[in-house]
């Protein structure tokens, strides 16, 4: 197994749902609203004469907890994240019992940021790689000035007795200038145009730098994170890219 597979594998199945849940409050029959109304909760389990229950703002009373309000524990995070953009919140089981709560709130814990961080850092090795093994004229597709400053990383590198080379010091911009040259990105994907490549890319970009200075606010939606997501797989599952030298 290739090292990226065992960073994909860690990321998109190894890190579950469990990271992100909180520990669930079981309230009682006769004050479980003033509770919720204390907490700001929107939803709660309750203990009706020794069964848990479940209630959401808006129900008249709690209700059996329905086999699609749970999500089994070891559900990996990434999966977790599009459920959750679904449905605000699900239910977790432990030992047969509900014992915890994910909900959309969850989604902005560091668990998940480093889910984010780690699939960009995929895409990222993923590209340079494709550049090292079939473009070897990559350095016409992006401008003097940008070539410059990735050879002026890599002697400061060597300087310091790395192991790298000038593809390694490419910035994720620079990724995005070549292969949309000659209309390469057509080969992820042939419905693309440069425009919606490049727009991509940027997002790509911006998201990687919002993780990166761990800004409250990412700047996208969870939904647009999702579409993200989806591009960056469609990318890195694509197993027969070809390109032209």
């Amino acid at each position: 197994m290739k090292s990226i597979d065992r960073l994909r594998l860690l990321f998109e199945e190894q890190i579950n749902v469990m990271t992100i849940a909180e520990n669930l409050m079981i309230f009682d029959q006769g004050n479980y609203r003033e509770e919720m109304e204390k907490r700001n909760f929107q939803s709660a389990v309750v203990d009706v004469d020794g069964v848990l229950m479940k209630f959401d703002i808006g129900d008249e009373l709690p209700i059996p907890i329905p086999e699609e309000d749970i999500m089994p524990s070891e559900t990996p995070l990434l999966i977790a994240f599009r459920m959750l953009i679904g449905k605000r919140r699900y239910f977790i089981e432990e030992d047969g019992r509900v014992a915890h709560i994910v909900t959309r709130t969850d989604l902005d814990k560091i668990p998940l940021r480093l889910g984010f961080f780690g699939l960009i850092s995929l895409l990222e090795t993923h590209l340079k790689e494709l550049i090292r093994k079939q473009l070897p004229h990559w350095e016409q597709s992006i401008s003097e000035n940008r070539l410059n400053s990735a050879r002026s990383l890599y002697e400061w590198k060597k300087g310091r007795k790395e192991e790298i080379d000038l593809v390694q010091c490419l910035q994720f911009g620079d990724l995005g200038s070549i292969f949309s040259k000659n209309q390469r990105f057509k080969k992820f994907d042939p419905e693309y145009s440069r425009d919606r490549f490049v727009k991509m890319m940027n997002e790509i970009g911006q998201l990687r730098d919002a993780l990166a200075h761990s800004q409250g606010n990412l700047g996208f939606s969870w939904e647009e994170i999702d579409h993200i997501i989806r591009f960056i797989r469609i990318i890195i599952d694509e197993e027969d890219q070809v390109f032209e030298k």
